[in-house]
This record gives C-alpha cells, structure tokens and sequence, in this order.
C-alpha cells in the first residue's frame, strides 16, 4: 500500500503539469465515443484519490516518453519521408493525414489508407524531404494513379510536389538530426547475436545493416525485413558473437545454412568475408524503476489512435506489463520500458491530446435490440455478459455502430483496415482476442515459452498472422481496371464504404442474367446472407464458379456475411487483391443479394 506522501506528492506533480497546459494545449479537444457518456469531468488528481494510487513519477521516463518543450507544429497534407513500421529497412513518401495533439498519423503516398500509422511529433523514424537522397538511402517513391510521370529512378521532391500541389514538413520539425556516423563502432556489415522480437525465445545470427543517428538496424541473415528492428548499443535483445556458446544457450543459423547443427561463427565470418561488432561496443542497460501499480498513459496497442489510462500490471528487468484500467486483463500486454508509446500522467492533458477514461458501468453501453448482433452464435456484446438467454434479434443492416463497449469503431482485428463496424472486425472483441495474441509480440508474460515454436527453431511461417504488409504491384490490366472505376465506388476503407450515400445506384444491373450467370445466388435474402458466419461466406465463394481460390482470402479476412454485403468492387479488387475476372462474379452476386432488401438499395 502506497504511502499518503507518496500519493501527495503524485498530486503534486499532477498540479505542476496542468498549471502549465496552455504551453501544448491550446488546440485541445475531445473526441465523443458512442456509448460513453460523461456524467462530470474526470481528472487524473481525483482519480488518483479515488483509487488510493500513485502516478508514475516522472523521472522514470525517457525524453521521447516526457512531456514535450514545444507544440507539434505539423499540419496535414505536409509530406516527409519515413520507414515503414512493417519494413523498418524500407524509407516511403509519407503524408501527414491527421495531427492530434503531439502525435499524428502518416499515410504511405499511392497506398490504401489501411496501411497508415501513428507517431509521435519527435520521432527518429521520420526525415525531412531530401534526406534519403542525401544519406544515400534508397527512397521508395509513390505508387498509384498520382504518381504517374515519376518513375522511381527519375523521382524528384521538386517535380512530385509540383505535380501534388504539396508542401514539404520544414526541417526545424523533427527531432531527429539523422546523422549516418555509427555509435562506437557498430557499423554495416558487422555481425552480431540478437533475439527475435517477434519469437524471442529465439537468439539468431545478425548483421548491422544500417545506421542512423545513435541507431542501427538488426537484420537477421537470409529473413527477409519483416523481422528487423531498430535499436541502440544498450539494447537488451543485441549481444556480441560468441554470446550463446559461452552460456550454453542455442544459436539460430542463417535461414537456409547447409549444415545449422555445426554452425561456426569463425568459418562463417570468414565465409561471408565480414567481422564481428566488437564485444566491448554492447552497453548494459540500467533497469527501469517502473513499480507494480504504477498510473500512467500508454497508446492502445489494437487501437493505435487511442491513448488510455493504464496501470503497470507487472514488471521485469526491461519491459513492463500494461492494464488498461477498466478492461478486462486479457487486453493486458508487454512492452519495453523504453517504448514512445507510453507517457507520464498528465501527457495527454499537456499536448491535446484525448484521453480515454476508464472503462466503467456507468459510461459502458449496454447492448440494446440493434447491438446484439454479435456472432454467429448469437452471444451478446458485453464483456461481462456470457450471453446466457439472450435471443439473436432480426437482422437490421443499417446500423453502423460497434456493439463492443468503449469502442469507437477504429482499427480492425486483420490490421488491414482503419474502421470496422461488428464484432467480427473488432480489435476489442473478447472473442478476437486470440487471433491478436499472435500479433501483440510480447503479449507473453516474462520467461514464457512460444508453444508455436520448438525452441531454437525459426518457423518459415510469416509472423503477420492475418496482417500482410503492402501490397504487391498489382498487374497493370488491374491498375487500369480500378483506377478507371467512377469515382462514386471508390472507398478507402473497407468497413465504411457502406457509408457512402447509394454507392450502387450508379451500376445497371439486369437481374435475371446475373442469376444465371452466378448459380446459387437467387432466393437468398440479404437478412439470410447477415447471419453467414466466416465459413459460410468462404464455402459460399468457393461454389461461384472459377473461384476456388479466392474462397481462402475470404476466410483469412475474416469476413462474415455482414462484412461480405458491405463489399465494393475496389474493395475486392484493390484491398483485398483479387483477380479482376473473380472479384465481378463475387461483387455481382452481392449485388444480387443486397437487392432483395430496400434498405441496401
């Protein structure tokens, strides 16, 4: 039980933070959510006594985490370029799509906006326009219809911004100097020992494949980028070659050696004709000071554009363990100590930025008549509810809204998508939850071993469970295809362009020639189609014919009958990457279904 100086003096610092918040929060605003009603103002002081707490002292956070000097000073449609957090060797063309408080969210120019991620104002993975070209590191330039007439070899800021009508993000506005000379002497080409973030029970064979700043990038030998990460001389997860042998532990080869149970370092270094980063380059980080029950502000790792208020749930020697307060603690994860995305209490209030409340009964929504439409089992929304005598309602395919409580609709369980509308697509879903463990890296407490793996064994497996990254360059017969679709159809998300006003009263459709040429489809009603689960809708692609194998993307998606009915042509086509010829037979016989019932029309 924390001491009452300890809680006055957490109050204290709470005072001396909002004393000053019109330095940062002269641009502060809230966000409404659905569903959460607030009854009074809530503060950090009064929560803090009402839960007999203590905040995080400040001291415990680094300068990325701290309270920032300066406003974030960029504006939308400012272009920049950054690394893709999917590709962390890969630098984009990125647009700053939306600014909320010290944060904003950052969209890959000539891609889907599901792609599109957060970052803080002071972030080293982004640079100013030009710097790719000046560090000599390869730029990847815009894709897509706007981007034409810039070829990637001919690609120029001058010409593009004048073909975008853009303005660059001013140099002054970031914070990190992105110098290329390398720490001490990790440079690129030296090899070293690290663990797999993504499978860390595993420590492999790596080699510094860039440098920048006071960073470097760890790139696993013959992986491909997926699984590589930034860091810096004091990480925990990097050691120097040897490391393993000398305490017994086992080392993971490069993907493909010809013989994995005889690796040697000293053939292999002479082999690949590189050196080993000397040892005495590695630096011990110190522990953090992070104590159980600690209060803090930490971004929503399902729920990225959301910052909530959480409690450090357990410790180790370089990560803690976060609750959202309210939440169930299946929602609890891992992060490091170090991560940009957790903040001292009061971080939110200074820079503008929203705050999401506990979750609690009194601003919990619960689920009425039109928000039960919950699973293919018919259990309700609520999170304490087991569903026990609940009756599925009839379906009603106009409301919009995501049943889960305290969910705003954003994010979607796949990652592909910014929005969803059900509990199918909802990162918050109790029922989703196992397919996110998968993707949360450390969701893992300390120690524990990955049953998806054999220790000191790399699965092949991709690690995105359900999350692909960027699409690939699709045919240009397609490119052509769906970029000269009619504006009307063209929806940047998949789980809202059914909010569009009749996105289907542009197309002439000749019913009865559909239902022969779609077999199957006729007599379905679209309330029917509503309640398919995941597997239905697969089997049900998989019967149209010449459509086998899209019946599989389907079923990775997750896409249920309700998600099915909200399905456009772009959205078959260019999100979801399937062929031209199978994605109209699939649209069309939406169509066919979606006209059986007036409010789809």
């Amino acid at each position: 039980m924390e001491s009452m100086e300890e809680r006055g003096e957490s109050l204290k610092v709470l005072e001396v933070n909002q004393s000053d918040c019109g330095l940062l929060g002269d641009r502060r605003h809230n966000r409404t959510v659905p569903g959460e009603v607030k009854k009074e103002a809530w503060t950090w002081s009064l929560y803090l006594e009402e839960q007999k707490a203590v905040a995080a002292p400040l001291k415990l956070f680094q300068e990325c985490q701290s309270i920032p000097q300066a406003k974030n000073s960029f504006r939308v449609g400012m272009k920049l370029e950054g690394i893709d957090p999917q590709h962390p060797s890969m630098y984009f063309v990125l647009t700053v799509t939306e600014v909320c408080g010290y944060r904003m969210r950052l969209h890959f120019d000539g891609y889907s906006e599901c792609h599109d991620f957060w970052v803080n104002a002071n972030s080293p993975d982004i640079h100013p326009a030009g710097w790719c070209e000046k560090t000599e590191h390869k730029l990847y330039t815009p894709k897509g219809q706007r981007a034409e007439g810039c070829k990637e070899e001919e690609f120029s800021w001058a010409s593009y911004l004048r073909l975008t009508k853009a303005q660059v993000a001013p140099r002054e506005l970031f914070a990190s100097p992105g110098g290329t000379e390398p720490p001490c002497s990790f440079q690129v080409g030296m090899k070293l020992e690290a663990v797999d973030r993504m499978n860390p029970s595993l420590i492999c064979v790596a080699t510094v494949t860039d440098v920048v700043d006071k960073r470097f990038l760890v790139h696993f030998d013959n992986w491909d980028d997926t699984y590589d990460y930034w860091c810096d001389e004091t990480s925990p997860y990097i050691h120097p070659v040897g490391w393993c042998q000398e305490r017994g532990r086992p080392l993971t080869p490069p993907q493909d050696y010809p013989d994995p149970d005889n690796f040697s370092w000293e053939k292999y270094l002479k082999d690949t004709g590189s050196t080993a980063v000397p040892a005495h380059c590695f630096k011990m980080r110190p522990q953090h000071g992070f104590q159980v029950n600690l209060k803090l502000e930490v971004v929503d790792k399902r729920n990225p554009s959301l910052i909530r208020v959480a409690t450090v749930e357990d410790i180790d020697e370089y990560r803690i363990k976060i609750h959202f307060d309210g939440w169930n603690h299946m929602y609890d994860y891992w992060i490091d100590s170090d991560s940009p995305d957790i903040h001292p209490a009061g971080w939110c209030e200074r820079t503008g930025h929203p705050l999401k409340t506990p979750l609690r009964e009194s601003n919990t929504q619960q689920p009425g008549p039109r928000d039960t439409l919950a699973s293919g089992q018919g259990g309700c929304a609520s999170l304490a509810c087991k569903g026990i005598s609940h009756s599925r309602p009839k379906y009603s395919f106009n409301h919009r809204k995501c049943p889960t409580p305290g969910c705003d609709g954003s994010g979607h369980v796949t990652g592909r998508f910014t929005a969803h509308h059900c509990l199918s697509g909802c990162p918050l879903a109790e029922r989703n939850q196992g397919r996110l463990k998968t993707e949360l890296s450390d969701t893992e407490g300390p120690g524990a071993k990955r049953n998806l793996l054999v220790f000191g064994q790399r699965s092949k497996t991709s690690r995105h469970h359900g999350r692909i990254g960027r699409p690939p360059k699709c045919r240009k017969s397609q490119q052509r295809a769906y970029q000269s679709m009619s504006a009307e159809v063209m929806h940047p998300s998949l789980f809202m362009s059914a909010l569009s006003a009749h996105p289907d009263r542009t197309l002439s459709l000749c019913w009865e020639q559909h239902c022969k040429l779609l077999p199957g489809v006729a007599g379905i009603h679209a309330s029917n189609v509503a309640t398919w689960s995941v597997e239905e809708v697969s089997s049900f692609v998989q019967n149209l014919t010449g459509c086998d194998e899209q019946a599989r993307v389907f079923k990775d998606e997750m896409i249920d009958g309700e998600a099915f009915l909200l399905l456009t042509q772009t959205d078959i086509v260019k999100i979801m990457s399937i062929k031209l010829g199978p994605a109209l037979k699939i649209y069309n016989a939406i169509l066919v279904f979606k006209s059986t019932d007036d409010s789809l029309k």
